[in-house]
């Protein structure tokens, strides 16, 4: 051991010792094992260990032991010891509860805490993670499926057990995440569930989480166009993988905390079943999705962006009304064009040409965008309507089965507008990705001659599913099969 090292263990055992004797005066600790971890500003004040001279002693070793603490340094370059200090209290007294061992700066758990500060000090590089709970959501055989640069891990468990086997998978990859919580956890149980997890490393680790979280949400973007699905984002834990570490981990809550027990998508649920042909698939559509909408600096927002964005908050959306609104703002975007005029009727056209199949025929789809608009106009332009009116205009839907409680049939409506949603951003992008697209992105000069030319409404129909065919993915272009 050299004498950098030396001294980091000596100022830190010194450093527990006082800190726990300080702690234990103000009945901070120790903790109960039910809730082992501590953090700083909410289970105690800093003021209650930074006056002492070994918290002062510690602070200076590590700022003697790498060149990011230099004082000299520019204050954006700079590191400070105090972050560090402080996670290695917390997770030597986390470590200690959870191995029910009585305090002693020699034992086990110190000596860990002790390796692992030695650890941080020397580390030029850090490993951030994000890992997003997510609901309807497995894989073909129980067992990770790795995706480019993202791991879905599913949670195979009793419901009794389901709590414990999520937090080791997120452990596994962050050690010490449930303190994220606090003493508040995220409620919600949508099984079969999902952890979706990316890790990157770089020299700072706070500005590696917002990158990996949009990683993820790309994923998820990807697989809900090629999968009809209700998954949602439940929640993320984002954090650094090592133990004593700057960025702890912290959580991020979606809007619409994910699924209820009585929410629409739990009423009409459709699980995601990856495998590892998907992997191939999710990587086609990526690179299509690039292709096709080609970045445009220029550009605060395009119609087909804000398509992209009301789908993806359809998933995070409190009740069924804001899913039709989001989703129906999302149709518009995706179809509609820059005309202003006759929107429901162009939508009816477009949709029911480009979409049909022979298990979802023209008039199907054209009555029901009718009957759902019909509901969208109601609720955005401050009208009003009887729950008996509601579902009346809901069982018309093609895709609401009779007989259906009134809730689950509302919850089928949302998932008939969300699947013509799902398919419209396909053939979008589909035809928009040729060196020669026959409807660009940014374009809409001859979309409508083209749906009442007999060969050329053929020819887009086919066209858009010949690309997702090169892709092994023309299944994507069906609706679900209930």
């Amino acid at each position: 051991m050299n004498d950098i090292d030396r001294r980091l263990q000596d100022t830190g055992r010194a450093f527990l010792a006082a800190a726990w004797a300080r702690l234990q005066e103000e009945r901070v600790v120790p903790p109960p094992a039910f809730h082992p971890y501590l953090e700083v500003g909410r289970d105690y004040f800093g003021n209650s260990v930074m006056p002492l001279a070994e918290y002062r002693a510690l602070e200076e070793a590590i700022a003697a032991s790498h060149p990011r603490f230099d004082a000299g340094r520019p204050l954006h370059e700079r590191e400070f010891p105090g972050g560090l200090v402080f996670s290695f209290l917390e997770t030597f007294i986390a470590r200690l509860t959870r191995a029910r061992e009585d305090f002693s700066p020699d034992g086990p758990a110190a000596e860990q805490a002790l390796r692992d500060l030695i650890q941080a000090v020397h580390a030029d590089t850090y490993e951030v993670a994000c890992c997003r709970v997510v609901s309807h959501m497995t894989t073909a055989d129980g067992k990770p499926v790795e995706f480019t640069n993202i791991r879905v891990e599913p949670v195979i468990s009793q419901a009794a057990d389901h709590d414990g086997e999520l937090q080791r998978i997120i452990s596994t990859v962050i050690p010490g995440a449930a303190s994220a919580y606090g003493r508040d956890r995220p409620h919600g149980f949508a099984p079969p569930e999902s952890v979706i997890i990316a890790q990157d490393s770089g020299a700072k680790p706070f500005d590696l989480a917002k990158p990996l979280s949009q990683r993820i949400e790309r994923f998820m973007l990807l697989v809900r166009l090629l999968k009809p699905s209700t998954s949602e984002s439940m929640a993320e834990i984002q954090g650094a993988t090592h133990t004593v570490r700057e960025f702890k981990p912290t959580v991020l809550r979606f809007r619409g905390a994910g699924p209820g027990f009585g929410s629409p998508t739990q009423l009409a649920a459709r699980v995601i079943t990856l495998g590892s042909d998907d992997v191939s698939r999710v990587d086609g559509l990526g690179r299509l999705l690039t292709a096709a909408e080609q970045p445009r600096t220029d550009m605060a927002f395009t119609s087909f962006g804000m398509a992209l964005q009301k789908f993806v908050l359809s998933f995070h959306a409190y009740g069924w009304s804001e899913q039709i609104v989001d989703l129906a703002t999302a149709f518009e975007a995706a179809l509609s064009g820059k005309e202003k005029t006759d929107v429901t009727l162009r939508l009816k056209i477009r949709a029911s040409t480009l979409l049909s199949t022979a298990v979802d025929p023209t008039e199907q789809i054209f009555n029901d965008v009718g009957v759902i608009y019909g509901l969208r106009s109601t609720l955005v332009h401050g009208g009003a309507m009887t729950e008996k009116a509601l579902l009346k205009e809901v069982r018309k839907i093609s895709t609401v089965p009779d007989g259906l409680p009134d809730g689950t049939a509302i919850a089928h409506a949302v998932e008939r507008l969300r699947d013509l949603v799902r398919r419209s951003l396909l053939a979008r992008i589909c035809l928009a990705v040729d060196d020669t697209p026959l409807w660009p992105l940014n374009a809409d000069t001859g979309v409508d001659a083209a749906m009442v030319d007999d060969l050329r409404r053929k020819t887009w129909r086919e066209a858009w599913r010949d690309t997702l065919t090169s892709i092994d993915a023309l299944a994507s272009a069906d609706p679900p099969l209930a």
